[in-house]
């Protein structure tokens, strides 16, 4: 707690500092030396601040949009902090002095609340410091170097090595402790850590440092390392259901993902016998009204469980449905459903498309008799729901399609092995393809890293929208869709135009691109993103998050890009099988 109150306290006399010259309306340069000096700081205690109120967190260090709590949307959540500072001091024409002075305020108040909250003490035993430090190197991966916190300053570097420092300096503080569990850990970690700084220190340009050689090569064997102190020790968490795998290796382990979290509770386990009766009743036409369509009809494997459509027929071959018909690969790593995130369970979703009249037009309710006359569904049913007294209902139909869906990880591509050194396989092109993904091109600011979803990092539990301003169609000049997204909903102003950020696993095989499938080609998704999203190309559209800014990519560094993603292809299934970790499945 002395460290975490002297980090604190010199972050506030930083902070001060900082206001004192923007009372005295110091020239812009001053104004951000100061600014960044008091970031870097920041660096210093964010791990455990983020840990100890993730709340208060968000009004410290969170991005410069709007947002509601799901459980409240009635309630519009102003942002605050060090990113809402850095967009005032960094915005083009005159300093803003006043503003400035009023979020510094603010800024001040909430680290004031976090130094002295009472509490502190009980939230940070040796278990939850170690489970800090390790989501902090998690945090500087997925976050830090990208320039998430700093988009304007791309000061990433410089933060990430004073957070780098600090998690060193706090870890020399067990160095008695982890020698008298197994002599020469602390010292292996402290040689892991200088190397790091060492790194750091001497590549210091944001364009053009090699974020592949920095993770695999020297935050994930810190990782790695925390993870065998924690177990050395027994400082674990164990107990609780988290995305994150407590005794993963690193953020890039086969293991990472507990499907435990992604499984609301034991009732959705997933066992062998239930991924086989959802297969099958995946591909079953009886579930729809006409008879003649399955979830397999809009969700083809060979396409990545996609169609290949930009939008996908209407049953009774009417129209084209509102949306694309998105891939299922890592379906199951989200905490919201539908484009628009309107449920957090995927029974919840199969059971709104199989009743859809325009998807499926069908009835669980009038399935059940279907399947109870079939003897080989009985059996299955028997076997997947063997305590239930009645296995054949509209939950189970739900559940098994569902566990099927969940069962379709793809976690074991090219890129995932080359991370955990299982191979060397990697082209140049497809490794300054991921630098550019993860700094320049700031794919990695909302692809996070590994999911490479809007599955916000470092703890990966909320699955994040954003809006886009995406084109009706690819014809020039261009007009924005006007699918309301999100809005459509829970009819909150600030989730018009907004959509689920997916993942990129897999993208190799889901075309067509967008919500509206208006793009062919990753070729013209990299073409939209570079310029801009909707803004580029001349779509008016104020709440548009994606920053408006052109990313200046040459032809070039978007086939590398392109490159990069198609490493994260993988069909094989492998991943299932080291993250579920229950004997039905061995």
């Amino acid at each position: 707690m002395q460290y975490y109150d002297a980090a604190n306290d010199s972050l506030l006399a930083n902070l001060k500092l900082f206001q004192k010259k923007i009372k005295a309306h110091a020239p812009g340069a001053l104004l951000k030396t100061a600014f960044l000096n008091a970031r870097t700081v920041f660096k210093r205690s964010e791990f455990l601040s983020a840990y100890i109120d993730a709340y208060q967190f968000r009004l410290i260090n969170g991005p410069d949009l709007l947002r509601i709590e799901e459980d409240a949307p009635s309630d519009t959540l102003q942002p605050h902090g060090f990113q809402v500072i850095e967009d005032i001091l960094y915005a083009d024409g005159n300093i803003d002095y006043s503003s400035l002075d009023e979020e510094t305020k603010d800024l001040i108040a909430r680290i004031h609340s976090l130094r002295n909250n009472p509490d502190r003490i009980y939230q940070l035993s040796d278990v939850a410091v170690w489970d800090a430090m390790r989501y902090g190197v998690y945090r500087i991966i997925s976050l830090g170097i990208t320039g998430f916190d700093v988009p304007h300053s791309l000061h990433a570097l410089p933060e990430t090595e004073s957070a780098l420092y600090s998690l060193q300096q706090l870890s020399a503080l067990y160095h008695a402790a982890l020698d008298n569990k197994k002599p020469g850990l602390y010292e292996k970690g402290d040689k892991l850590f200088v190397r790091a700084l060492v790194y750091l220190h001497a590549h210091k340009d944001f364009n053009s440092f090699d974020r592949l050689v920095f993770i695999r090569d020297y935050l994930n064997p810190i990782s790695s390392w925390m993870t065998a102190c924690a177990h050395a020790t027994g400082w674990i968490k164990n107990n609780e259901r988290v995305p994150v795998n407590p005794y993963a290796d690193n953020l890039f382990a086969a293991d990472l993902p507990d499907m435990r979290f992604f499984s609301p509770n034991d009732r959705y386990s997933i066992t062998r016998e239930r991924i086989e009766l959802g297969k099958r009743l995946f591909f079953d036409e009886h579930l729809s009204g006409s008879g003649k369509r399955s979830c397999g009809s809009c969700h083809q494997p060979a396409k990545g469980f996609a169609d290949g459509l930009s939008k996908p027929v209407s049953i009774d071959g009417s129209h084209t449905l509102l949306r694309n018909s998105p891939g299922l690969w890592n379906t199951v790593f989200q905490t919201r459903q539908f484009f628009d995130s309107r449920t957090d369970k995927l029974e919840n979703q199969l059971s709104d498309v199989v009743h859809n009249s325009e998807e499926m037009n069908g009835s669980l309710k009038k399935a059940i008799p279907l399947l109870q006359e079939d003897k080989i569904y009985n059996e299955m049913f028997r076997k997947a729901y063997a305590g239930d007294n009645e296995p054949v209902t509209e939950y189970t139909i739900a559940n098994a399609i569902s566990t099927y869906v969940r069962s379709l990880v793809s976690y074991n591509s090219r890129f995932d092995q080359y991370m955990r050194h299982e191979a060397e396989t990697l082209t140049a092109a497809e490794k300054n393809g991921f630098n550019l993904f993860m700094g320049k091109a700031k794919c990695g600011t909302c692809h996070y890293a590994p999911f490479f979803s809007g599955l916000v990092p470092p703890r990966y539990d909320e699955s994040e929208s954003e809006i886009l301003a995406v084109p009706a169609t690819a014809a020039k000049p261009s007009a924005l869709d006007t699918d309301p997204g999100k809005y459509r909903f829970t009819k909150v102003g600030i989730h018009k135009y907004a959509f689920k950020t997916p993942t990129v696993r897999n993208i190799a095989l889901t075309a067509p691109y967008m919500h509206n499938g208006v793009y062919r080609t990753l070729e013209e998704v990299l073409e939209f993103y570079n310029k801009g999203g909707g803004a580029g190309f001349g779509i008016k559209l104020s709440s548009q998050t994606l920053p408006p800014e052109p990313l200046h990519l040459t032809k070039k560094e978007m086939g590398d890009i392109i490159a990069f993603m198609k490493t994260l292809t993988d069909t094989s299934g492998t991943g299932l099988r080291a993250i579920v970790r229950e004997e039905k499945l061995n």
